[in-house]
């Protein structure tokens, strides 16, 4: 029986319905972990500045507000998941654990799944295709070329 499985989380129909899967999966299981993963976007150097006039003194702070914005939204996510995926579990037999991390969302995934020594993971496709996909660098291309953990992708 796999016991821990990651879902990466974006608030995308795709994504819930990940989860659900994931949950679906782990319902069987007498215990295991289901980790629920929100990537928020890098912050660049320069995200705070507003062009001329910018007062350079309120850069850190701008920085950090920005940051816990990105993170109070990332674990607003992840509790509508959380939400989602509980009443499809065998009560308190499956622990629901929510993650929300800064980064790369592909290197994210991968680091977070070999951290946690996880067995599966789950991420919604926005099925944007194959040509689509390649110009643009798919996430789930990234992470299906660069893990080695069984990876299911939701459509």
């Amino acid at each position: 029986m796999i016991q821990h499985i990651l879902v990466a989380v974006d608030g995308s129909p795709f994504s819930l319905r990940a989860a659900r899967l994931g949950a679906k999966i782990m319902h069987r299981n007498e215990t295991g972990t289901l980790t629920l993963l929100f990537i928020t976007k890098l912050l660049t150097g320069l995200e705070w500045f507003k062009g001329p006039g910018t007062d350079l003194k309120k850069a850190p702070e701008e920085e950090r507000q920005a940051l816990e914005k990105a993170f109070k939204k990332g674990q607003e996510i992840l509790e509508e998941a959380r939400v989602t995926c509980q009443p499809l579990l065998k009560g308190e037999a499956v622990r629901i654990e929510t993650v929300v991390v800064p980064g790369d969302p592909a290197q994210k995934i991968i680091e977070t799944a070999e951290t946690k020594k996880c067995e599966m993971i789950i991420m919604g496709s926005r099925g944007a295709g194959m040509i689509k996909g390649a110009l643009l660098g798919s996430v789930s291309q990234k992470v299906l070329n660069n893990t080695q953990c069984p990876l299911l992708i939701v459509k």
